[in-house]
């Protein structure tokens, strides 16, 4: 059915012509068995074979070892690690990849493994693949190299884009929303970054405050599998196939050069990280000195669009949270709760469990709609009971956050983590809010590690400090207030006047229930 709305939307033919042309002619997702792949089998060679068959070799069955990627610059080299130890393939899902330095960069490192005969599949959602399609038609053109794209919209035109959504805001606002990457099937890494500059400390404007986690064990298997079914779904389509070819198209090596080219010219920023593939064996030993263990297991929503909600995350997170004996932590971009999660959250104070939350700030929220989503939950959420804060976007952190010579001029938070009772952590690409439990596809792990679990809490706590957050309370009169030792404000922390108007014209708008 996804394949048939697909053509409507282009020809604006009825259901049952659709069927019929798609029965004749050529247009086909990748859910048709000739353009069907799968993962290849671990490697038996190699340095990240070595590693993680040395990591392994250390762990029950059962068991995985856990890195948790906090810092900007550590979040950056792992994924040029992977890409330049692989030796057979790379399975990479993204939601953005924005054609920045570090997007360039890393765009380039995958042709390089491509060109030594590392097989690269590479799925990205085409919700920002706007004036990319000549890029992507042209990297695809390398034989080891496939680019597939999820949930495409039929015209490649902002204006047809924003017609095709009005008719088909169903479909067209379900996003996968995942960050994936896996390599030679022994390392897997997910988490809340997208591939660009902010998201790795080089954004002049501002960076985000971000996380993932990487891991080695059986874990691994499971992502792949989500990977192949995402990759053969009939809602991934060949990118020749939505954007078709055309006689100016830029040659793959023609591309090459200019990704080098773009890069190199921001080669000051990228000071740090080698600008052409490197062994990596020294960063992959301290790797196998820093881990730590944990059992556990892979959530993920099913890539479906149009024929139900993408809620299969959503139900096992609310477990995790009603598990909870003693305490509840929740670090998450964007709160936006529903009245299922606020009974719950009313449910576990009345219990006597500590709830605390840490979401952005208007300040320090990049998105303006999310923020008045949250906004007016703000006072219900504080009636359950939650110790509420919100992200300083002036935080004294914001160094730790800063790749290089970089002086952006604020901090966002953009970490998606949950831990339970200082045992249970719940880590990967979801935000607690109606876009990523209802609309999106997303991914997460849940894990039982004490020692993750505090490497989690230790991060709430710096990023709750009085110095990095403001606690917001309420009195009884329903008035609240924003307090960061020795500040005190009655109004919420903004950026300024026109920050403040533009989230007041935004909160007129009826999109509080799609951020």
């Amino acid at each position: 059915m996804a394949v048939i709305g697909f053509v409507q939307r282009i020809l604006g033919i009825g259901t049952l012509s659709a069927a019929l042309l798609l029965s004749a002619c050529a247009l086909a997702p990748a859910e048709n068995e000739h353009l069907r792949s799968y993962a290849l089998p671990r490697t038996q060679a190699g340095t990240l074979q070595q590693y993680g068959q040395r990591v392994s070799a250390e762990l029950a069955p059962d068991e995985s070892a856990f890195w948790l990627l906090n810092r900007a610059d550590l979040a950056l080299s792992a994924r040029l690690a992977l890409i330049d130890e692989a030796e057979a393939a790379l399975d990479v899902q993204y939601f953005i990849w924005r054609a920045d330095a570090s997007g360039r960069l890393v765009m380039h490192r995958l042709i390089q493994a491509a060109d030594r005969g590392v097989r690269v599949r590479l799925l990205l959602d085409d919700m920002t693949l706007n004036g990319k399609d000549l890029d992507y038609l042209a990297l695809d053109r390398h034989p080891l190299v496939e680019v597939r794209t999820y949930n495409p919209w039929s015209s490649r035109t902002l204006a047809g884009r924003a017609s095709e959504y009005l008719l088909h805001r169903k479909e067209m606002k379900h996003r996968m929303h995942f960050k994936t990457i896996l390599a030679d099937q022994h390392f897997v890494m997910i988490g809340g970054r997208n591939i660009g500059d902010r998201y790795f400390g080089l954004y002049e404007e501002f960076v985000h405050n971000d996380l993932d986690i990487m891991s080695v064990g059986p874990l691994v298997a499971d992502v792949s599998e989500s990977f192949d079914l995402y990759w053969n779904s009939a809602e991934s389509y060949p990118i020749t196939d939505v954007a078709g070819a055309d006689a100016g198209d830029p040659t793959l090596d023609e591309f090459t050069a200019s990704l080098v080219g773009e890069y190199m010219t921001q080669q000051e920023k990228l000071r740090g990280f080698p600008l052409q593939p490197v062994e990596w064996q020294e960063y992959l030993e301290l790797l196998a000195e820093t881990y730590v263990v944990g059992t556990g297991r892979v959530e993920y929503d099913l890539p479906m669009v149009g024929d139900q909600l993408p809620t299969q995350l959503y139900q096992p997170f609310k477990e995790f949270v009603a598990a909870a004996r003693e305490e509840v932590i929740i670090i998450t971009a964007y709160f936006i709760p529903d009245e299922e999660f606020i009974a719950l959250l009313h449910d576990l104070t009345a219990r006597g469990v500590r709830v605390v939350v840490l979401t952005n700030s208007l300040a320090s929220n990049n998105h303006p709609i999310a923020h008045t989503g949250y906004r007016r939950w703000r006072r219900r959420t504080l009636e359950a009971g939650v110790e509420l804060y919100e992200a300083r976007a002036d935080a004294q952190s914001l160094p730790e956050h800063t790749t290089g010579n970089i002086e952006p001029g604020w901090l966002g938070l953009h970490i998606k983590a949950a831990v339970v009772d200082r045992h249970r952590s719940f880590v990967g690409s979801p935000n607690v809010d109606p876009r990523s439990f209802v609309l999106n596809s997303e991914i997460a792990f849940i894990i039982d590690s004490d020692p993750l679990a505090a490497e989690l809490i230790a991060i709430l706590e710096r990023d709750t400090a009085s110095q990095n957050a403001w606690r917001v309370t309420m009195d009884e009169e329903g008035w609240l207030k924003w307090t960061s030792n020795p500040k005190t404000l009655t109004r919420q922390p903004a950026q300024g006047w026109s920050q403040r108007f533009l989230e007041f014209l935004v909160n007129l708008l009826p999109l509080k229930d799609q951020v």
